[in-house]
């Protein structure tokens, strides 16, 4: 239809000249509310131009550069996204609540040659560049001098002059051209990155264009840090059909349900866990949610009561839960819930992957039909590889049938009612309240931090059948306190990856394989301290 965002992709040669265009086409409509304020396209984009000029202008950026935002959800977090596609570039996330030495980690290993910085972060940024070799340019949009207090060698631009939508912005792209470049948790200690190119993202928004008709009168809620791939698809579908993304400011989940009544929030998209919240908060009372048109689910899975449950708050919403990871642009296939079953489902199905990407179940290499299987992906929508890592990328990608697979890590099974259903993990990683852990990155922290050679740790499940909330350590023998332990693991992982408790213990079964039994600790007494 002409008023949707059902394609404003074909013709366009990258993310950025589609995002323009449906600027120019959309000029005095409203674009973003962030704290209080509300922007128009011609206000955000204008913000953009301005940032992707000065870019272009002091920086000599080739296409697949990277660019690294260090900014809350803020005005200048989204109009720096949106500079650093306009100048054919890849953006790169780094969260401000992260540890100092994981976002460190991060520019180093992006090799971003431009950072963009909010106001309130830029006291971070002396720390956050010491002995890295990149940034050549700083750029703080909402400084009105150059931050010469900061001391920096690099050149620091400020109180930038929004630009009009009719610049140009000639720069060639190409489909394998880097749009984003998210890094995730990596099973030794490092972050991994992944980076996705134009062709992969518009594979996925095409995809879900398919049976999401955003229109200019919709208003779709963000919730989601920057930093999480699940903020792709509340953008930038929005963007191209006209329509306005509310940004919920961080740590306000319990204000989201307000938002949608105060605003009529027509779209919404969060992890399974954000509405078990809502519910176990009382919030998702009988048509609390009336304006809902479109609710998607992903990043873990969704419990059929959860969904029941939105069902009964949103009544005149569709709900879709998505799944797919971060290697495989945001989420990989589709399904459409049903409300109203007699009895429902205890996780609600994968679905079906979405148009022209392919699942396949595989044991030892060979793809099975009938039984379980590890989740692997084939399609326009994964990466190539991780980032200066092709040993990881190796053991992660194979090629059979004629195509090129990725491992998720996931277990599967198939059934012709409704699609993948997941079976758990075939490794150690897990979903943290949405997010993606690697839980021998968790065991390396502790393991350094305590002193103890043997770290176990295992998720925290306060209900069975429910979210995973958090983890739990067993350090064997440690010589540090649980509570310096987890003191010091704050300033290296991030929040959801720190363990709940730490239990130093004397002894650590194993299984006949000599290893770790985790099976047997997840019965272990201390288990019951923390319900």
């Amino acid at each position: 239809m002409s008023n949707s965002a059902e394609g404003a992709l074909v013709g366009q040669k990258s993310l950025g000249a589609a995002l323009i265009a449906s600027a120019r086409r959309h000029a005095d409509a409203q674009a973003l509310w962030c704290k209080g304020k509300t922007l128009t396209y011609a206000e955000l984009f204008g913000q953009a131009a301005a940032m992707a000029t000065l870019i272009a202008d002091a920086v000599d950026l080739v296409p697949g550069d990277r660019v690294a935002i260090l900014a809350d959800r803020t005005e200048t977090a989204y109009a720096g996204i949106l500079a650093t596609l306009l100048a054919s570039a890849g953006y790169v996330p780094l969260n401000p609540r992260f540890p100092l030495l994981r976002n460190r980690e991060i520019l180093g290993d992006s090799g971003a040659r431009v950072i963009i910085c909010d106001e309130s972060h830029r006291s971070q940024l002396k720390e956050l560049i010491e002995g890295v070799d990149t940034p050549e340019l700083i750029i703080l949009p909402e400084s009105a001098e150059a931050a010469g207090d900061l001391d920096l060698p690099q050149r620091v631009k400020g109180d930038l002059t929004a630009f009009a939508l009719d610049a140009e912005f000639t720069a060639e792209r190409r489909d394998g051209d880097l749009a984003y470049l998210f890094f995730t948790s990596g099973s030794t200690g490092k972050p991994k990155g992944v980076p996705i190119t134009n062709a992969n993202v518009f594979a996925y928004l095409s995809g879900i264009q398919s049976f999401c008709r955003f229109g200019p009168d919709d208003r779709v809620m963000q919730i989601v840090d920057l930093s999480f791939d699940l903020s792709v698809h509340d953008m930038f579908l929005t963007w191209l059909a006209g329509a306005c993304l509310y940004s919920v400011p961080e740590n306000s989940v319990l204000l989201s349900t307000r938002i949608v009544q105060e605003f009529g929030i027509t779209g919404w998209l969060s992890v399974p866990s954000t509405a078990a919240w809502l519910k176990q908060a009382g919030q998702l009372t009988p048509n609390a949610l009336p304006s809902l048109r479109y609710s998607f689910f992903c990043g873990e899975a969704l419990v059929g009561a959860v969904a029941e449950s939105w069902a009964v708050a949103a009544p005149n919403s569709v709900i879709y839960n998505i799944y797919g990871p971060t290697e495989a642009t945001v989420a990989f296939s589709w399904f459409h819930y049903h409300t109203g079953q007699e009895v429902p489902p205890a996780v609600v199905s994968l679905g079906e992957p979405l148009p022209d990407q392919h699942i396949g179940l595989f044991t030892d290499g060979v793809r099975v039909t009938h039984e379980q299987g590890e989740i692997c992906l084939s399609g326009s929508q994964v990466t190539q590889g991780y980032w200066n890592a092709p040993h990881l990328t190796a053991e992660r990608f194979f090629e059979a049938e004629g195509r090129r697979w990725y491992r998720t890590g996931d277990l599967g099974r198939y059934n012709p009612a409704d699609g993948y259903h997941y079976a758990g993990r075939a490794d150690h990683q897990v979903k943290i309240r949405g997010y993606r852990v690697e839980l021998q990155e968790i065991e390396h922290a502790v393991r350094t931090i305590s002193g103890s050679d043997l770290v176990a740790v295992l998720p925290w499940t306060p209900e069975e059948g429910g979210m995973t909330m958090g983890c739990v350590a067993f350090a064997l023998r440690a010589t540090a306190a649980e509570s310096d332990i987890i003191a010091r693991t704050k300033e290296q992982l991030p929040e959801y990856m720190v363990p709940e408790r730490v239990f130093i213990v004397d002894d650590i079964p194993f299984n006949v394989n000599g290893k770790v039994d985790y099976q047997a600790l997840k019965r272990h007494p201390l288990m019951a301290e923390i319900g």
